[in-house]
């Protein structure tokens, strides 16, 4: 490989792994409906319910509205911004095992593989497979990692794209309760 062709594959890495892994808006960016009002806050968009099975197949469903707090990561084994925040990802949803209802939402990969990535890095969260890219497609994820705090209304309070940390998430959690 060329000293420049191996310069643009470090470049094209580099961009990939501080932006999130996809395609879309910058990190951190509303979707489309949601609008940006004056200081910075964000119209709210009601959530829509799904059902996806979990790495032991039992079907769990997520409704939005039944007054239960719910954070929803959407992630990837090969995305190397979504391996980043892993640790820190587990570690805010152990400690909210009690109070909200989170779910790694791991986008169109076998369980076999998502499970296999958990085993060999000790992680232990809740997983849903969206092995089809319905629930992806419905939250209009466009990059990964993408999270998501919804209200117990059902109201996205939160939207990252891009890596978050768990201040951010606690810091927005204030804002759900």
């Amino acid at each position: 490989m060329t000293y420049r062709k191996w310069t643009m594959t470090f470049l094209l890495g580099f961009i990939l792994a501080m932006t999130g892994c996809g395609q879309g808006a910058e990190p951190g960016t509303q979707p489309p409906g949601q609008a940006q009002q004056a200081g910075g806050a964000t119209a709210t968009v009601q959530a829509q319910g799904f059902t996806k099975a979990d790495l032991q197949g039992v079907a769990r469903t997520v409704r939005p509205g039944d007054g239960s707090v719910y954070v929803l990561n959407f992630w990837a084994t090969w995305c190397p911004p979504c391996r980043a925040e892993m640790p820190e990802i587990q570690e805010f949803a152990a400690s909210h095992a009690s109070d909200l209802r989170f779910y790694a939402v791991n986008l169109q990969e076998k369980r076999e593989e998502v499970q296999a990535f958990l085993t060999r890095n000790g992680y232990a969260m809740p997983i849903l497979l969206d092995e089809d890219g319905s629930v992806s497609d419905a939250y209009r994820v466009r990059a990964i990692p993408t999270t998501l705090i919804l209200n117990g209304k059902g109201e996205v309070i939160l939207r990252r794209e891009g890596m978050t940390t768990a201040r951010e998430l606690e810091d927005a959690l204030k804002g759900a309760r």
